[in-house]
Formats: structure tokens, sequence, C-alpha cells
């Protein structure tokens, strides 16, 4: 009797525990792809939810180009003053398709990008940002088209 008491009493705790909580992911994207032909930022996005994001920049195309390097700012004050990211490690997949090797402390998600023949990718981590974020950009050239998505864990 007073084992059948002790597992109810022990199953009655358990059910009283609180579920453990599980990271939601958001995807979100920062900066639609499009000709871009000069240096310049997007839009600010909202990610005081978040504590991670993983970033994703892909170049599609570019046109008597000489160089791309697209990275992210943040800021903590409503987008009164932003900073350049530094990102936790960069992955690029160049035009041939060959992966590079991953950098840590890379603030470019995507560098030194000279020509979008086949599709330049990059993906960034980044775990130290404000409460927004928006994709910056420079372009020594005519024109680059590319896109910057992300994921972003809570």
């Amino acid at each position: 009797m007073k084992r059948s008491i002790a597992v109810v009493t022990l199953f009655a705790v358990l059910l009283a525990l609180p579920a453990p909580a599980h990271a939601s992911s958001t995807r979100f994207e920062i900066l639609a792809s499009a000709a871009q032909t000069a240096t310049a930022q997007g839009g600010a996005i909202s990610v005081a939810s978040l504590r991670e994001l993983t970033v994703y920049a892909t170049c599609t195309a570019s046109s008597s180009p000489t160089q791309l390097d697209v990275y992210l700012q943040s800021s903590s004050d409503g987008g009164v003053t932003w900073y350049d990211l530094t990102a936790d490690v960069v992955q690029t997949t160049n035009t041939a398709a060959a992966e590079t090797a991953a950098v840590a402390n890379q603030r470019d998600v995507l560098q030194a990008v000279t020509t979008c023949a086949s599709a330049v990718k990059a993906f960034a981590k980044y775990t130290v940002f404000g409460d927004q974020v928006r994709a910056a950009w420079v372009i020594t050239g005519t024109s680059f088209t590319f896109s910057v998505k992300a994921v972003g864990k809570n």
C-alpha cells in the first residue's frame, strides 16, 4: 500500500512540473533579392526576441562587377546608431561550388565577390547583436543581384 501511494505521489509531482522549454525558430527576409547598384543599407528588422541568428546571403547575378561585400549591422538604440557585426563563423560556397574554409570572427558574410555567374552563397552565425539588424553592402562596379535571409532562434 505504501509503495502504491509513493508511486501515485511521484506521478502527481511529475505532472505538476512545467514542460521543458523548446527553442523555436523564426524565418525572415532581411533583404529581398534585387539588383543593387551602389553602396547602401537595407531597412531595420526587429530581432529583440531572438538570441541567435543564422544569416544566408546569395549573390545570383553581376554586371561589370568589381567587388561586393555584404555584412550585417545592428542597433541597440532603436536604429539611431548602427554598428557592423562580427559573425561567430562564416562559410562560403564559391562560383565553382567549392566550399571555402569556415572563418571565425569575420565581418563580411559575402566577401570580395567579383562575379556571380553562378550563385555565390554564404551563411554566418551570430550570437551577439542588438535589438535591430539590417543588411549593409559595399559595391564597386555596376550591379550585383543578391538577397539576405535569416533564421532566428529564441
